[in-house]
């Protein structure tokens, strides 16, 4: 959401792309009409009204499927989803299987970048990194960031771009080298950036958010079990300072400026489960317990458990989160910072663009 009013969503059950101007209860189909054969893989939202997509050909639902040539088209849309333009097209040999995995990121509405990833392909996962200035009309491939060097441990990291500027960007989820980088030209060059308290290599860093052109945050568990942590920037991602974090294995995380967040962490990496949601105003150096783990007696009018992957604040006050699981997902809401919550009655009008 960008305000209490507008914002954007996607469905779990079938990738439609959804924007309101009425709040979180008000939704309209906002997807475009893809040619037969397209499925949406990945979405960017710009800004309140302007969204950008991924849509891929040749995939499969045979998770095991061997690598095949996949071709990759852009999708633009600038008035709320109400039209969209079909923009360029890359192929790239991926792994067609629905568990396959891309990134899409906007700095703003004409720079962007996609990260092609692979999955079930081997055990230390490369990338192939395509850009576009022009909003997605026309796309170059950047760099290619390859597999990580064969070790005693198997990795199925994805490396991910994240960009903060045209210019400046990060790489995370990969493996070895690629754990942890930096880009300052657009991403064709990548140097490894140091981080406090990863000596031995042992945390995971996940994208970092940005919520000025200088403070951000970035969630990194500790593959070692040795708890969560949050690193933290007030200068553009020059230096990172960590901070210890309730819980091991973060579900979401949603700061609204430099000091004020929100996390939901457990001490499973699996989802599905009950996390704790926790509450920062310091920037991460204290944390309040809104709910703990183990559950006990939820508040009067809340729902529990917390178990979703999604955070989303636009005021100290008014913030969103959904449970996991299916059909059984529900959308809940805050009206009191997280201490309590209500589950959203959604009405979705507008019919499905055909074929």
């Amino acid at each position: 959401m960008f305000s209490a009013a507008v914002g954007w969503a996607q469905s779990e059950a079938d990738g439609v792309i959804l924007h309101t101007t009425q709040g979180a209860e008000n939704w309209t189909v906002a997807t475009p009409a893809l040619p037969a054969g397209q499925r949406i893989v990945a979405v960017a939202c710009v800004d309140a009204e302007s969204a950008r997509l991924i849509a891929a050909t040749r995939t499969s639902a045979n998770e095991d499927a061997a690598p095949v040539e996949m071709t990759f088209t852009s999708w633009a849309t600038d008035d709320g989803g109400s039209s969209w333009v079909e923009g360029g097209s890359f192929s790239v040999e991926q792994a067609p299987g629905l568990s396959w995995e891309g990134d899409l990121d906007y700095v703003d509405a004409q720079q962007g970048w996609f990260s092609a990833n692979q999955d079930n392909v081997s055990t230390s996962l490369g990338m192939r990194l395509f850009g576009t200035d022009d909003g997605g009309t026309r796309w170059s491939e950047v760099a290619w960031i390859p597999p990580a060097p064969a070790s005693p441990e198997a990795c199925f990291g994805q490396p991910t771009a994240t960009f903060l500027t045209p210019t400046t960007g990060w790489l995370t989820g990969g493996c070895g080298p690629a754990a942890f980088e930096v880009t300052q030209d657009g991403g064709a060059g990548w140097t490894s950036q140091s981080l406090p308290g990863d000596a031995a290599g042992e945390l995971d860093p996940q994208p970092p958010v940005f919520t000025s052109s200088q403070d951000g945050y970035m969630l990194a568990p500790n593959d070692g079990g040795g708890g969560m942590y949050i690193y933290f920037t007030g200068d553009g991602g020059q230096s990172w300072t960590l901070r210890a974090a309730p819980q091991e294995w973060p579900h979401a995380a949603d700061f609204i400026d430099a000091d004020a967040g929100w996390l939901l962490s457990t001490d499973t990496m699996d989802a599905g489960y009950p996390a704790g949601l926790y509450f920062t105003e310091d920037g991460g150096q204290s944390w309040t317990t809104l709910q703990g783990l183990p559950f006990g007696v939820p508040p009067e009018g809340s729902t529990s458990p917390l178990d979703g992957s999604v955070l989303d604040f636009v005021t100290p006050s008014l913030g969103w989160t959904t449970t996991f699981g299916g059909d059984a997902s529900q959308l809940l809401q805050t009206q009191d910072g997280g201490q309590t919550w209500s589950p959203v009655t959604v009405t979705v009008s507008g019919a499905l663009p055909s074929d």
